[in-house]
C-alpha cells in the first residue's frame, strides 16, 4: 500500500534510492527494517496493555460498536499523522512511532474477537488471552515466515511486480465494498467464513511483493520512517487474517 503513504520528498524532486549508490541502498534498506521493527514493539505492546486491561479495552470496543466512521476517522488520522510529519526529521520519527500506537489501539479489539471465537467458553478478556495465546503465538509466527520470505523475495528477485499495481488496488477496493455491503446485511455470510479471510491473505501477500518493491524503487533514503509504516501495515492486516483463518479453522 506504498502509494497511499508516501513521503512528500518523494515528489519533491529528492532522488530514490533505486538511483543511489549501493551503500546507500543497503543503508536505507537497514534503516527501514530497524524502524519496522521498532514499529513492532510499539504496536503489539501497545495491543497487549489494551487487552489487558479491561477498562481501556471495554473503551476501545465502544470506538468499534460506534460503526463504521469511527473507524473511518482513526485511520484517517492515522495516515494524516504520516503525511505531515514524513518530511521531518526527527518528527517523522515520532509520527511512525504514534501510528503505531494507534494501530496498536485498532488490532486489540479484533485480536480478542478472534480469539475468543476459538475459546467460547472464556468469560473475560483475560481468560481469552489466556486460552488463546497458543494460537496468537501461531498466527504471529506464521505471519512473521509469510512476510519475511515475500519481502525477501521481492528484494532479491530480479522480477518486476510493478504490474501488480492495478490488480491489488482493484481487489483492495472489491474487498473493502464487500465489507461495508456486509455490515447491511448483504455478503455477511462470505465475510464471516474463512474464505474472506483466505482472500485477504492473498490480497495483502500481493501488496508485500509490491510495496516492498516500490519502497526501494520511489522512496529517497530520508523516508525510510514511511517506508517501515507501510509494512506495519501489510503485516498487521495479514496477522489479523491469519489470526482469523486459524480461529475458524478451530
Amino acid at each position: 500500500m506504498a502509494d497511499t503513504v508516501t513521503s512528500p520528498n518523494v515528489t519533491a524532486g529528492a532522488i530514490p534510492v533505486a538511483f543511489t549508490d549501493t551503500r546507500t541502498r543497503l543503508g536505507f534498506l537497514r534503516k527501514v527494517y530497524a524502524l519496522f521493527g521498532g514499529a513492532m514493539i510499539i504496536w503489539a505492546g501497545t495491543a497487549w496493555m489494551v487487552m489487558s486491561n479491561e477498562a481501556l479495552l471495554s473503551w476501545t470496543m465502544g470506538l468499534f460498536s460506534g460503526g463504521f466512521l469511527p473507524m473511518l476517522l482513526i485511520f484517517g488520522a492515522m495516515f494524516l499523522i504520516l503525511r505531515v510529519t514524513a518530511g521531518s526529521f526527527p518528527i517523522n520519527l515520532v509520527g511512525l512511532a504514534v501510528f503505531g500506537v494507534l494501530e496498536g489501539f485498532l488490532t486489540a479489539p479484533l485480536v480478542i474477537m478472534a480469539l475468543a471465537a476459538a475459546a467460547p467458553e472464556a468469560t473475560t478478556a483475560a481468560e481469552v488471552l489466556a486460552k488463546g495465546s497458543g494460537l496468537l503465538a501461531q498466527a504471529f509466527g506464521l505471519t512473521a515466515m509469510v512476510f519475511g520470505g515475500l519481502s525477501a523475495y521481492a528484494i532479491t528477485t530480479k522480477r518486476d511486480f510493478s504490474f501488480l499495481r492495478g490488480a491489488l488496488f482493484i481487489g483492495l477496493f472489491l474487498m473493502l465494498g464487500i465489507g461495508i455491503l456486509a455490515m447491511f446485511g448483504v455478503g455477511e455470510g462470505f465475510v464471516m467464513g474463512w474464505g474472506w479471510s483466505a482472500a485477504w491473505v492473498l490480497l495483502i501477500s500481493g501488496f508485500v511483493l509490491y510495496d516492498t518493491q516500490n519502497i526501494m524503487k520511489r522512496f529517497p533514503a530520508n523516508a525510510a520512517p514511511a517506508a517501515a509504516a507501510i509494512l506495519l501495515i501489510d503485516f498487521v492486516i495479514m496477522f489479523k487474517y491469519i489470526l482469523l483463518l486459524l480461529s475458524r479453522r478451530n
